[in-house]
C-alpha cells in the first residue's frame, strides 16, 4: 500500500502500482462502484475498476464524497454533491468518478473536508475550494448554513508568491496549508503529496550496492541482516520491490517485473551470507505467510516472483522450499487459485517454464521413494503441476505438451503397478475415493510422455486378458526387446495377407476375427514370403502400403478441400459404411502396434475422438479458404454486414447446399447471429455432415483402443503417436549435428 485514506463513514486504499481499493459505507455513492447495488455498504476491499486506468497518485475522503488525483494533475470525484463539493457546477449528478473539467492548470496537492474540497495549483500559487461548512445550530435549535466560501480570496495568489506548500489540509471549520522552509525549497523540485507518504520497505539499487560492500561483523552488517529480514520476511515487502509502475501495466495480471526479479535474485545469491539471511526468512517467515484468500492480483504477485528466486532453486533448498510452496498454492481459496492460474496463463514462455521445471525436479528428487505410503509427499507438487498444465492449455498452449513429462518415471517401473491399481479402484468404486488410490499415471498422466502412454494400450489389454502377472512379465519383455531387437514371446494376433490384392484381402480378413483377438499385438506376413525376426517391419510396410492406397483420393473414401489439406469423411461417401467401420480398426491396429503412419486426418478426428468439440481454427486447417472467411465474417464489425457480405444460414459444402437451420437461405446473417452462424457452420462440417460414416470409423477404432486409456492423452498427443509430429526443431538439429561433425574431426 502506499496511501490509507478515511472519511466519515468510508475508507480508501491506494496500492503502490496505483490500484485503488474502497470499503464502508456507499449511501452516496462515495466509493465510485459502478456494480449493481452501489449504495449497499462494503465490507471489504474492493477495487474500483473506474479508478484503474487513470493513473491515481493520491486519495482524500469527505464526510461522504472522496477526491482523487492523478499523474497528470487532474482532479476526479464522486459522492455526495448536496453542498457542490464535487465541483462538478451541474444540477445533473453523474454516478461514478468524474473529472473537475473547469480547473486552470494541473493540480499539486487537494484535500476533502467534510463538506467541501480544496486543491492546490503551484503553478498559479492558488489555493481553491468548492463546497461548503456544515450546518451551526443555534441556541433557539434552528440551523444556519455556512456560506459557501472560495479559500482564494483569503489566501491570494500573492500571498503564496515564493512560497513552496507541501500539503494542504481539511477539517470541519478549518482548514491548513503547510510550506516548506526556505532552506528546503531548493530540494523540492516537484512535490507531490504522494512523497511525503511513508512509505512500505522495498528492495532498491541502493540497498542492493550497500549490502553487496557490507564486511561481515560490523555494525553494517547487522543492519544489513534486519533489512533482508524485513522485505524477505514479507510477501508486500518483496511483491512492492519489484511492482511495475502503473503506467507500464498492461491488459493482463503480470502487474510485477519477473526479469527485474531473476537479474536481483541471481545477484544476491553471489553471496553466500546474504543467501543464507534470504533462506532462513523465505522459509520462517515468509512461505508460512503467503496469502491464500486474498482476491486481489496484487497480493498473489507473490507466488510469481517465488520461482525466480534462485536461492529457492538451489539444490539443497529444492525439497523444504518447493514442498512449502506446493502445499500453501493447494490450499489457496477457490478465487485465488482462479486469479493465480490467470496469472500463469498471461506469463511468456520462459516464465512459465521456470515454475514448471521447479516443481518437475522436486517430482524427480521423490521418485526414488516412491511406494504407496509416500505417495502422499509427492502429491501435492503433481497437483499445482495439474494446475500449471490447465492454466497452460487454457492459454492456447504457451508451452508445449512435452514440457510437462517428466521422462525419469519410466525409469522407476511404476506404471505397471499404477494401472493395475487404478483397474482394482474401478473394479471397486464404491468403496474408496479416487484420491486415495496411490497412483501416478491415471491421477496425473500428463507427466508421461508418449513412449509411456503408448505402452500403456499393452500393458492394459494383456492385464484385462490374463492378470497383472502377464502384464508385468510384458513389460519386463518389452524393455528385454529394446535392448535385444528381438520379438517378445508374447500372444500375437498373426495376419497373413496377398500384397497383389492388399487392401481388399486385408478387410475381408479384419470383418472374420474376434474383437478379443484385436488386443493383440499384431504379427503380418505377406502370402508366399518367408518369416524373418525383422523387429516389426513387415508390419510397419503393411500399414505403409495398406494407408498409402486407402487415403488416395482415387479410392473413393476421403475428400480433399486442396491437395495441400488433411483428408475428410464425405458428406456422399461413395464406398460401403462398412469400410469406415474396417478403416477405424485399422487406425487403431497401427496405434495400438506403436506404428506412425501416413493418415492424414487434421487435428479435429482426434479431438473428436477424445469427446471434445472442434472449432474454427480446425476448420482454418481442413480449408483455410473457408475458415478465414468466416473469421473475416466475425471480424466484420460495420453495421452493413447484411447489406455488404450478403450471407444467409446455409452452406456449400462437398458440392451440396445446406440449410444451416430451417429456412436458412432466407436469414440473413448479421452482428447480432454472426457467432451462431459460424458455430453451426463448424459444427455442420464436422458433426452432422458425417455424422453417420463417423460413427463407423469411431466404432471400429475403439474396437481395437480402450476408451478409459485413450482419455489420458490430449489430442495433440494422440494425433502425435498415430501420425507423427512434422513441427521438427531445426535450430537444435543443426546445434547437434555441428557437435556431431566438430567431435568426429
Amino acid at each position: 500500500m502506499a496511501q490509507v485514506a478515511a472519511g466519515g463513514g468510508h475508507t480508501f486504499a491506494l496500492s503502490l502500482s496505483g490500484v485503488v481499493y474502497g470499503w464502508g459505507r456507499n449511501n452516496a455513492r462515495q466509493l465510485g462502484l459502478s456494480h449493481a447495488n452501489t449504495r449497499e455498504q462494503v465490507f471489504k476491499p474492493y477495487a474500483v475498476a473506474a479508478l484503474t486506468t487513470i493513473g491515481v497518485v493520491y486519495i482524500s475522503c469527505g464526510d461522504e464524497h472522496t477526491a482523487v488525483l492523478t499523474q497528470d494533475g487532474s482532479v476526479f470525484t464522486f459522492g455526495d454533491d448536496s453542498a457542490g463539493q464535487l465541483g462538478h457546477r451541474s444540477s445533473t449528478q453523474m454516478p461514478g468518478p468524474q473529472k473537475v473539467e473547469w480547473l486552470d492548470g494541473p493540480v499539486s496537492h487537494l484535500a476533502c473536508g467534510s463538506y467541501h474540497t480544496l486543491v492546490y495549483m503551484s503553478a498559479h500559487g492558488q489555493v481553491i475550494s468548492f463546497g461548503r461548512g456544515p450546518q451551526r445550530h443555534t441556541e433557539n435549535g434552528t440551523g444556519e448554513q455556512a456560506q459557501n466560501f472560495d479559500i482564494s480570496s483569503l489566501v491570494s495568489a500573492n500571498d503564496l508568491s515564493g512560497v513552496q506548500v507541501k500539503m494542504v489540509f481539511a477539517g470541519t471549520y478549518v482548514n491548513f496549508v503547510s510550506t516548506l522552509q526556505s532552506q528546503d525549497l531548493e530540494h523540492a523540485g516537484g512535490i507531490s503529496p504522494a512523497d511525503t507518504l511513508q512509505k512500505i520497505s522495498r528492495l532498491d539499487r541502493t540497498l542492493i550496492d550497500k549490502w553487496m560492500a557490507v564486511t561481515v561483523g560490523t555494525d553494517e552488517f547487522q543492519e544489513a541482516k534486519r533489512e533482508i529480514a524485513v522485505i524477505f520476511s514479507s510477501p508486500a515487502c518483496l511483491s512492492a520491490s519489484f511492482l511495475k509502475p502503473s503506467s507500464a501495466l498492461e491488459a493482463n495480471c503480470i502487474g510485477v517485473d519477473l526479469q527485474k526479479a531473476r537479474d536481483v535474485f541471481d545477484e544476491l545469491t553471489k553471496k553466500e551470507w546474504i543467501v543464507n539471511q534470504i533462506n532462513y526468512n523465505l522459509l520462517a517467515n515468509l512461505i508460512p505467510g503467503l496469502p491464500l484468500r486474498s482476491p486481489h492480483r496484487e497480493a498473489l504477485s507473490i507466488f510469481l516472483l517465488l520461482p525466480e528466486c534462485s536461492v529457492m532453486c538451489k539444490e539443497q533448498n529444492l525439497e523444504p522450499f518447493v514442498m512449502r510452496l506446493a502445499q500453501a498454492i493447494n490450499s489457496m481459496s477457490d478465487r485465488s487459485s482462479d486469479i493465480l492460474e490467470k496469472c500463469w496463463m498471461s506469463l511468456s514462455a520462459s516464465f512459465l517454464d521456470a515454475v514448471v521445471q521447479m516443481f518437475k525436479k522436486v517430482v524427480v528428487s521423490q521418485l526414488t521413494f516412491y511406494v504407496s505410503s509416500y505417495y502422499r509427499g509427492t502429491k501435492p507438487l503433481l497437483e499445482v503441476l495439474e494446475k500449471l498444465y490447465w492454466a497452460n492449455r487454457k492459454a492456447n498452449y504457451t508451452l508445449q505438451l512435452s514440457n510437462f513429462y517428466i521422462d525419469e518415471i519410466s525409469g522407476t517401473f511404476i506404471l505397471p503397478t499404477d494401472v493395475e491399481r487404478w483397474r482394482l479402484w474401478q473394479a471397486a468404486a464404491n468403496s474408496c475415493h479416487e484420491d486415495d488410490v496411490p497412483v501416478i499415471f491415471c491421477r496425473f498422466p500428463f507427466v508421461f510422455n508418449l513412449v509411456s502412454k503408448t505402452q500403456v494400450f499393452h500393458f492394459d489389454s494383456i492385464f484385462m486378458q490374463e492378470g497383472a502377472k502377464a502384464a508385468a512379465q510384458f513389460i519386463l519383455k518389452q524393455n528385454e526387446l529394446l535392448r535385444t531387437s528381438q520379438l517378445p514371446e508374447l500372444p500375437v494376433f498373426p495376419l497373413q495377407v496377398k500384397r497383389s490384392n492388399l487392401v481388399e484381402d486385408t478387410l475381408r480378413k479384419l470383418s472374420l476375427v474376434e474383437d478379443s483377438v484385436l488386443k493383440k499385438q499384431l504379427l503380418v506376413q505377406f502370402e508366399g514370403e518367408l518369416r524373418g525376426l525383422d523387429a516389426g517391419g513387415v508390419t510397419l510396410e503393411f500399414f505403409l502400403y495398406l494407408f498409402e492406397e486407402m487415403v488416395n483420393p482415387q479410392y473413393g473414401m476421403f475428400v480433399y478441400c486442396d491437395p495441400a489439406s488433411p483428408m475428410w469423411f464425405p458428406t456422399s461417401p461413395s464406398v460401403e459404411k462398412k469400410k469406415y467401420f474396417l478403416f477405424g480398426i485399422l487406425c487403431g491396429l497401427s496405434l495400438f502396434n506403436r506404428i506412425i503412419a501416413f493418415i492424414p486426418f487434421p487435428l479435429a478426428i482426434f479431438k473428436k475422438l477424445l469427446d471434445k468439440k472442434p472449432s474454427l481454427e480446425d476448420l482454418k486447417e481442413l480449408s483455410p479458404v473457408v475458415g478465414k472467411s468466416l473469421q473475416a465474417v466475425l471480424d466484420y464489425e460495420y453495421d452493413d454486414i447484411e447489406e455488404n457480405l450478403q450471407i444467409h444460414y446455409c452452406v456449400s459444402w462437398n458440392n451440396i447446399e445446406v440449410d444451416l437451420i430451417p429456412d436458412g437461405s432466407s436469414i440473413a446473417v448479421n452482428n447480432k447471429n454472426k457467432k451462431d452462424f459460424v458455430n453451426k457452420y463448424v459444427d455442420y462440417i464436422f458433426n452432422k455432415s458425417v455424422e453417420v460414416i463417423y460413427e463407423e470409423f469411431k466404432r471400429g477404432f475403439y474396437k481395437v483402443l480402450d476408451r478409459e486409456i485413450l482419455r489420458f492423452f490430449q489430442p495433440q498427443e494422440l494425433m502425435e503417436v498415430a501420425i507423427g509430429n512434422a513441427n521438427y526443431d531445426w535450430n537444435k538439429f543443426e546445434k547437434c549435428f555441428s557437435q556431431e561433425v566438430t567431435g568426429s574431426l
